[in-house]
């Protein structure tokens, strides 16, 4: 990975990040890794030398990390902090690295904490840490022989602001929030975990015909088309309809009407992936590579 400064950063600074993202030697798969893209996994490995990232892209980041060590160490008297586990699925070894846990007789509390966004908090699911908090529940399960009885996610939002607080409804109450994660059966975790282990061992094999698997729309953060429906010649819409039927049959309620179709976006290739400039599926028609 090399780093550019687009947005000249002091030199102390710029030191201080870059020396902070050092990559750390973990072997085998990192669950974080198992629950994403094969596609991103590879390209990543594939192209690692020529990957460019800005340093103003990694405040937000150590930021976080740095919080979360506040909290985690004060943390450790009564929680398990930052212990890493491993388990090996079909030759493959899996680890992860859980922030917290408090372990109670032969039951354990996951903790882990994000920094995201109050847009992300907002939301009503939260598939990502959901797969996440799951995996470690099941590495939990087999390395440590314990069971986990609840997991949460600790968000840190960098976003928040206390104004909005007091006048936005359903809007956090601070700039903390502890989020319930659903848990899984243990024979869903197991199940979720071999097929994981099982598609990226396949997409490693096929990679070696140059066969590359795609990444589907929920790895690239798809938002489908959408159907505006304006007057004249009016810029705003006076409505945004999910289907051209749905919007079609608005206009049609005045001879002025006109549709205007909003593509698909998808937003973690054009804004987020480090590898998209590799990549032959950004940019293809219908996102599809054949």
């Amino acid at each position: 990975m090399r780093y550019t400064n687009k947005t000249g950063l002091p030199e102390p600074v710029v030191k201080a990040l870059t020396e902070f993202e050092k990559p750390q030697n973990v072997e085998g798969i990192r669950v974080t890794t198992l629950i994403d893209s094969p596609r991103i996994s590879i390209l990543r490995k594939q192209h690692s030398k020529d990957l460019t990232e800005d340093v103003s892209d990694l405040v937000y980041r150590i930021m976080g990390t740095a919080i979360h060590t506040v909290f985690e160490n004060a943390a450790s008297n009564s929680y398990v902090s930052e212990e890493r586990l491993e388990h090996e699925v079909e030759g493959h070894t899996i680890s992860g690295q859980v922030d917290l846990q408090y372990e109670d007789d032969d039951c354990v509390d996951l903790k882990d904490f994000k920094s995201t966004s109050v847009y992300k908090v907002m939301m009503d699911s939260h598939p990502d840490w959901e797969k996440q908090l799951n995996v470690y529940a099941y590495l939990v399960r087999h390395s440590k022989g314990l069971r986990v009885r609840n997991a949460s996610v600790i968000a840190i939002l960098r976003d928040w602001r206390k104004a909005d607080a007091e006048r936005k409804e359903g809007y956090p109450p601070a700039p903390i929030v502890e989020l319930e994660v659903p848990l899984w059966s243990d024979e869903e975790q197991d199940q979720f975990v071999l097929e994981r282990v099982m598609l990226h061992s396949k997409a490693e094999i096929d990679n070696e015909f140059e066969i590359l698997a795609e990444c589907t729309d929920e790895e690239r953060w798809a938002r489908p088309a959408k159907f505006a429906v304006h007057k004249g010649k009016n810029v705003r819409a006076l409505r945004v309809f999910d289907t051209m039927k749905e919007a079609e049959s608005f206009a049609s309620e005045d001879a002025v009407r006109r549709i205007e179709e909003r593509p698909a976006t998808y937003v973690r290739c054009e804004n987020y992936c480090v590898v998209n400039k590799f990549c032959n599926q950004y940019g293809a028609p219908d996102g599809k590579t054949t």
